[in-house]
């Protein structure tokens, strides 16, 4: 079961309190944010990390940045903390991954219009083994 997290009840959690999958999309996050600022195609360097979700997972995190309402925050790829916009990516991927659309909606409702936590809940859910041939 997930909770939506609000400004409210974050406590950023450590990393190695995350599950394996969630260290891998953390870790993958970080690197597509790190090589997008430098103007780099992220794909190629996430292939071996994500495999057949490559492609998807860049999706989720191009149309991620753009409907954001602020820079989104990603901690460099040795920290040992989660951001609170990185631990939102987290819960809508792990959304996704079991088909709770409510429950992402509500996670990103004081976050986006409506339109833009459309466009991502479909990213996202392509991005999960849930989406894998959808």
């Amino acid at each position: 079961m997930h909770t939506a997290l609000t400004v409210h009840s974050f406590t950023p959690p450590p990393v190695a309190a995350l599950s394996n999958d969630a260290r891998i999309q953390l870790r993958a996050a970080r690197m597509w944010v790190m090589l997008a600022r430098h103007h780099r195609n992220p794909k190629p360097v996430l292939a071996n990390l994500l495999g057949s979700t490559t492609a998807a997972f860049c999706t989720v995190m191009e149309q991620l940045v753009t409907a954001w309402p602020d820079a989104f925050t990603a901690y460099p790829p040795c920290a040992l903390a989660v951001s609170p916009d990185e631990a939102t990516l987290l819960e809508l991927l792990a959304l996704a991954s079991e088909g709770q659309h409510d429950e992402a909606d509500a996670l990103l409702h004081d976050l986006l219009p409506p339109s833009d936590r459309a466009r991502l809940w479909a990213a996202a859910i392509r991005a999960t083994p849930f989406g894998i041939g959808l």
